[in-house]
């Protein structure tokens, strides 16, 4: 990884090759224009930012329009790598990055409503096929606009924030080594972000099935507070890496963590766990 950041921060051509055909591998392309962007600034970062744009702009251009969000999620990523360059917080830019990515959506809804009813009516037939695979009957909600865009919303908002990451830990890596580890870690959102989230989150939770999928939305903010506050106090304790590579496997297949690392994330802003817990040293 090490080397791909170094070829990418060579030269302009290089980034550029990079976020074109990253495009094609996970990540790779918003990390590429995350790094430019905070390491170069604002022209450069936009300069990178068209050349990760072009195959979404093509197939724009060819009348597929579900490439539309592969645009905005991009532009989110270089707005929000602004956003980090210049205030240097994470909670500013993960607010601003799921706003970004929840208009973008919205705008989907606006300019191209035939692009969600075939997206809804995708999910129904979905749907429809696990119901008709199940050995036993499950429910399953009926899918609507407002779930389509929801889900859209989230993978678009979680994929940037994992190549912002990525992207800053490549500059870290390259510039600041352990600066992003030290940053991260301090990651703890304030009260009127941290009450802003769990109010859409539980507002969302209450809802119908539709709506209640923006939950996934607005809580990624506290999901990685939460996140950052495991990496704390794994570092704090001395432990070793392995703890961190089982929390992220029960992260992955366990949803009920997720939830709780929401919750402990919404207590951490008042509560501040990080300095109740003794460092190993001590």
């Amino acid at each position: 990884m090490r080397a791909l950041a170094e070829f990418i921060m060579r030269g302009r051509t290089q980034a550029a090759a990079v976020a074109l055909i990253g495009h094609w591998i996970p990540l790779v392309s918003p990390a590429t224009v995350a790094l430019v962007t905070l390491r170069r600034g604002l022209a450069d970062g936009a300069l990178v930012l068209l050349w990760a744009l072009l195959p979404a702009l093509v197939l724009l251009a060819m009348g597929q329009q579900n490439a539309f969000l592969a645009v905005t999620g991009a532009v989110s990523v270089w707005a929000s790598s602004l956003v980090l360059r210049t205030s240097s917080s994470w909670q500013h830019t993960l607010m601003g990055l799921v706003a970004l990515n929840t208009l973008g959506a919205l705008a989907l809804l606006v300019f191209w409503p035939q692009l969600v009813a075939e997206f809804v009516a995708m999910c129904k037939e979905l749907f429809e096929a696990l119901q008709a695979q199940a050995e036993q009957p499950i429910e399953l909600p009926e899918p609507d606009a407002a779930m389509v865009l929801g889900l859209l919303a989230a993978m678009t908002a979680l994929s940037g924030a994992l190549g912002l990451i990525l992207g800053r830990w490549w500059q870290g890596l390259l510039y600041n080594p352990g600066g992003f580890a030290t940053e991260f870690r301090a990651l703890r959102l304030r009260p009127v972000a941290s009450l802003v989230c769990i109010a859409a989150v539980v507002y969302c939770y209450l809802q119908p099935a539709g709506v209640s999928v923006w939950a996934l939305v607005f809580a990624q903010p506290l999901l990685f507070a939460g996140i950052a506050l495991v990496h704390a106090m794994v570092a704090k304790r001395g432990l070793g890496v392995q703890w961190l590579v089982l929390f992220y496997l029960a992260l992955v297949l366990l949803q009920p963590l997720k939830i709780l690392l929401v919750f402990v994330a919404f207590g951490d802003t008042w509560l501040d766990f990080r300095a109740r817990v003794k460092a190993k040293s001590a």
